[in-house]
């Protein structure tokens, strides 16, 4: 096993990854840590949700800020972070991991995976014209996961005009798979069934009246059996 390979195995994967949005908390009036503060409250998860902070178009610092404050919340819970794009901050402020956006090539994948510390998870998504056909699936170099969309209709985005993958679409891939797009509890369960390591949300648990009981709900269709 090479140095890398080991190095990567530090950091084990969750099974519920939550994107964090602002347009889906501001929907219920909360911002984004109140709703992190939420999903949270009295809940040890273990190392089983990651929480990806993610807020496109905002500078560094912003991102930055609103990281190390997820982070003061999800420590406390158990929670991995990791940061959407920003590869960088990952080791400035002892960050779990990267999420790469589906733009990520092999190349950037190669060169963010140089910039990160050992043990960080690093992420990437991937759509419904990624997906290969024949043995071995989905593959991705570098990555630890790949985000895989959209396995159902997205809530967040009614205007999509691909066709859902289906859980059957989450078999056989080299890289984990995390199922994204509409995924409640009863789809996660039949997620993981299909193949997929476990599911990402953005409002079904940043937008939800109970952003605890969401997360909960999750956590329990995930579980291994």
């Amino acid at each position: 096993m090479s140095t890398l390979t080991r190095q990567r195995t530090l950091t084990t994967l969750p099974r519920v990854l939550v994107f964090t949005d602002v347009a889906a908390a501001r929907a219920r009036g909360r911002a984004v840590l109140d709703v992190v503060a939420r999903m949270f409250d009295d809940v040890d998860v273990a190392g089983a949700v990651a929480v990806v902070v993610r807020d496109k178009g905002a500078a560094e610092v912003v991102v930055a800020r609103r990281a190390a404050a997820v982070t003061a919340i999800a420590a406390r819970a158990g929670a991995l972070v990791l940061v959407h794009t920003h590869a960088r901050l990952v080791g400035a402020l002892g960050l779990h991991g990267v999420h790469l956006d589906g733009r990520a090539d092999a190349d950037a994948c190669r060169a963010a995976r140089l910039r990160l510390p050992p043990g960080a998870l690093l992420g990437v998504s991937r759509h419904v014209e990624d997906v290969p056909a024949g043995r071995g699936g989905l593959r991705v170099a570098d990555a630890d996961y790949a985000t895989l969309s959209p396995v159902f209709p997205p809530a967040s985005k009614p205007d999509d005009t691909r066709a859902p993958l289906g859980p059957a679409a989450l078999t056989g891939h080299t890289t984990p798979v995390f199922a994204l797009g509409g995924v409640d509890a009863p789809r996660a369960r039949a997620c993981v069934a299909a193949g997929a390591h476990g599911v990402a949300v953005l409002g079904g648990v940043m937008g939800a009246r109970d952003p605890r009981a969401a997360l909960r709900a999750l956590l329990a269709a995930t579980a291994l059996p």
